[in-house]
């Protein structure tokens, strides 16, 4: 059986999903637990005393230490005997591999919380790996060479200040001591071609946008206000998807989809451009994260709605692609502060973790390295008439908070929480693959470079099989 689309959203099922029983314990074995990566988080106090070991040149512990062991050893326990009932169950070997995939995920991501909790990096850094692999080398160099050749630019420019111009030699030479020399950043580029496929595949009469955004107004000339941005956001979730999802307004810069709470959160004030708020707010949570649990829902496995293993290097590398298309070329769109906000993140956790080298760096040597790169393009940045030590200010704020997110549950003596490299990584393989492979990607929570995630959901019928 072969399950068909009405517009972006699959049909309401003809029959019980293969896994119903399943599905419905797993969500009521995870109901109420917190996220690992949340529960990694510093607190707000705990932040502060962060934010002024690494300006002081220190090396900040955040490890999680505020977490009760106890817990963690009930819900690890937990765990581990869902796991036993698991394999006697009678459900299809296939689909109770995949669950069982998912369950050790699960397990490794307590095992990483107890190791954070009582100091452990040994252990630690291994279900770090377990879950999300080691930072790829090749994808690291060629976002260095990214920051090495914006350096360079900024060099042969006539017009750059001294202090640009010195802020432009220390990040090159620093480059030019990590990175090999063969480094080139079009490795971690999408051809031309491809993407031109892709976007042409999304913006098209009767594409993923046109539907995604039926029946919807888009000002042509933004900014986009929360006036005007909430209630587009409100319509396409309600009408377009038909979720019952509320939209939440949060403190911050940061837009999500929360399904435990049921709400698609956007920051209390944003002032965004057209294309910007159409491919962020609308095409990467709404369109994408959203979607694919409501799809998962209808389609033949429960799973896909919550995620299979690992799915979140691809869910997420294609999520950002639906934020590339909005633009003319990829050019236009790497220009953008996100772009390099991806390339840092990735930097600041390979770095971190010591790749291509023979030892991790510590926390204060991170800071050091990122902080350079962040001042250059603060400094770039710059509005006439305004004083560098305004633009260090901001460099210095952005490095801490970078830091703080990629470097969490360490203890600041090398080594880094691998999750936030799957953007630029999972961005990558995503674009390798076809034009109908990403949109098939709205179909469930799952990976589309994963093979086995691919074999199953053919097996099932949710995908084609010349998948």
């Amino acid at each position: 059986m072969q399950y068909e689309r009405n517009g972006l959203l699959l049909q309401e099922p003809l029959s019980d999903q293969v896994d119903q029983n399943l599905v419905t314990s797993f969500v009521a074995l995870h109901e109420g637990k917190t996220a690992t990566y949340k529960l990694l988080e510093p607190d707000a106090e705990a932040k502060e005393k962060i934010a002024e070991e690494f300006h002081a040149g220190m090396n900040p512990d955040l490890t999680a230490s505020q977490l009760d062991q106890e817990a963690l050893d009930h819900q690890l326990a937990e765990l581990k005997n869902w796991k036993k009932i698991l394999l006697e169950s009678d459900a299809d070997p296939e689909v109770l591999q995949a669950y069982r995939w998912r369950i050790n995920e699960d397990i490794a991501g307590v095992h990483m919380l107890r190791a954070s909790a009582r100091g452990d990096m040994r252990s630690f850094k291994r279900w770090n790996e377990f879950i999300y692999g080691k930072p790829d080398k090749k994808i690291y160099h060629g976002a260095l060479d990214w920051f090495r050749h914006d350096a360079q630019e900024i060099l042969a420019n006539p017009d750059s200040s001294d202090e640009l111009s010195a802020a432009a030699i220390a990040v090159t030479e620093l480059i030019d001591a990590t990175a090999d020399r063969e480094a080139d950043k079009s490795a971690i580029t999408p051809d031309a071609k491809n993407f031109e496929a892709v976007r042409q595949n999304h913006v098209k009469a009767g594409g993923y946008y046109a539907l995604l955004l039926s029946g919807v107004e888009i000002p042509e000339i933004g900014p986009i206000t929360p006036d005007q941005g909430v209630p587009i956001l409100a319509r396409v979730v309600s009408r377009n998807l038909e979720s019952d999802y509320q939209t939440q307004a949060v403190s911050g810069t940061v837009w999500s989809v929360s399904h435990d709470r049921k709400t698609v959160n956007h920051p209390e004030t944003f002032r965004m451009p057209v294309k910007r708020f159409v491919g962020l707010g609308l095409g990467h949570e709404i369109g994408s994260h959203l979607l694919e649990m409501t799809n998962g829902k209808r389609g033949p496995l429960g799973l896909a709605s919550i995620g299979l293993d690992r799915y979140e290097s691809g869910n997420e590398g294609r999520a950002v692609i639906r934020e590339q298309v909005v633009y003319e070329n990829f050019d236009e769109f790497s220009k953008l502060v996100r772009w390099r906000d991806i390339l840092r993140r990735h930097v600041a956790i390979s770095y971190a973790s010591g790749v291509g080298e023979d030892a991790p760096h510590e926390a204060s040597e991170v800071y050091t390295f990122m902080n350079a790169i962040d001042r250059m393009y603060h400094l770039k940045a710059l509005k006439p008439g305004a004083e560098p030590h305004e633009a260090y200010e901001k460099a210095d704020s952005k490095t801490t908070a970078l830091l703080t997110r990629v470097l969490k549950g360490t203890d600041g003596k090398g080594g880094a929480y691998l999750k936030d490299k799957v953007y630029l990584e999972g961005n990558i393989a995503c674009w390798n693959q076809s034009p109908s492979a990403i949109y098939n990607g709205d179909l469930g929570k799952f990976d589309i470079t994963n093979p086995r995630h691919i074999t199953l959901l053919q097996k099932l019928g949710l995908l084609p099989n010349n998948e």
